[in-house]
């Protein structure tokens, strides 16, 4: 079987500046049974992640009228090239291109994976667009009960072909790390994920609690060295401010978060949105964080009975949150605990559901 993804055109399919879309399809390809016929395509990087096989493509914007556009056409040219027959090709997050596609592919069956709320995204935000995606798609993936409901609002019809994949991340340490007195704000620094509110909830603490480090990483976008919005600048510049046991470490690869959350005593993921899943809490949960969260969208899925959701967040709920924990170790260590024990999204249990589903639409689509 071969499998074709096309990613949207933000997307940097690198170590260094890869962000969710990327490094879902990166840790999906990893355990599936199908890696040695995958093929990825996206924007050229010059140093793609290794061992996968990716197609960099050149953006002709002007020329396609758009980037995402360009991605699609320049696909296009090297599909009427291809001389594999038989193939899955899969969109991933723009439904307008697979919209598009869908007229010029019918030969071959197709997909649709939803990372954002189908609602609000180009291609899909009617009810009418979103029932011939349902009627059109082999199959469409969603990465939350969440992210399902919202494509379906509004939809009586049933359909068989959709299906809830979440993010996954494989646990690879076998023992409970031990933690460091570390709280951390991880994530891209735009208003919607509330680094503002985290800054303003440990205001006090910092000065209080001067044997815990308070950090912040992320930039307002994947891959960002520098500082580039109003925004994130002042949410920086009031973070230094604050005392002499806070970090700021700027944009780093997935890669190094990793490593930093092995010792990460907590994880705040104080979201103003409706979040679709929430990857970087996931990060927390695989390595034993106590999680702090917002309860809203697919966070409430991830993180019920295991993490500390807070209903309507603001600065006084959240340092309330995180002072019981820094004061309590007891009820510290049994949220580490929680996550620990309770993690259920190792990448190689789900990419099997996937890769499932990828059998069975080529059996029905090639084979009946």
């Amino acid at each position: 079987m071969n499998i074709d993804i096309i990613m949207p055109y933000k997307e940097i399919f690198s170590e260094k500046k890869a962000s969710s879309v990327s490094l879902t399809i990166k840790n999906s390809w990893e355990f599936s049974e199908f890696k040695s016929s995958i093929k990825v395509f996206g924007q050229f990087t010059e140093v793609p992640f290794a061992d996968i096989n990716f197609v960099g493509l050149k953006i002709k914007r002007f020329l396609h009228f758009g980037n995402n556009r360009s991605i699609l056409m320049n696909y296009l040219n090297l599909h009427k090239k291809d001389t594999r027959l038989r193939k899955i090709i899969e969109f991933h997050n723009r439904p307008y291109l697979f919209n598009i596609a869908i007229r010029q592919l019918r030969n071959f069956p197709m997909s649709l994976h939803f990372h954002n709320d189908p609602t609000e995204m180009r291609g899909s935000k009617t009810i009418s667009e979103r029932i011939e995606i349902a009627k059109n798609a082999s199959a469409v993936y969603f990465v939350s009960k969440y992210i399902k409901k919202r494509f379906l609002s509004g939809i009586s019809k049933d359909f068989n072909n959709l299906y809830v994949l979440p993010n996954g991340l494989e646990r690879k340490l076998h023992k409970q790390p031990e933690k460091n007195k570390e709280i951390a704000f991880i994530g891209r620094l735009v208003k919607e994920k509330g680094a503002h509110i985290f800054i303003e909830s440990i205001r006090s603490l910092v000065k209080k609690y001067p044997e815990w480090k308070f950090r912040i990483i992320g930039t307002s976008k994947a891959g960002n060295e520098k500082l580039k919005t109003s925004y994130e600048k002042k949410v920086i510049r009031d973070f230094k401010a604050l005392g002499n046991n806070i970090e700021y470490s700027g944009f780093i690869s997935n890669n190094e978060v990793k490593k930093m959350m092995k010792t990460l005593s907590i994880l705040v993921v104080p979201s103003i949105w409706e979040e679709p899943f929430g990857l970087t809490a996931l990060e927390g949960f695989c390595y034993g964080a106590a999680i702090i969260a917002s309860k809203v969208g697919g966070l409430e899925e991830i993180l019920e009975g295991t993490g500390l959701l807070i209903k309507d967040i603001d600065e006084i709920k959240l340092e309330k949150s995180i002072t019981n924990l820094i004061q309590n170790k007891k009820l510290l260590e049994d949220y580490q605990n929680n996550s620990w024990v309770n993690y259920k999204y190792n990448q190689s249990q789900i990419v099997k559901k996937q890769d499932m589903i990828r059998n069975k639409i080529f059996n029905n689509f090639y084979l009946s």
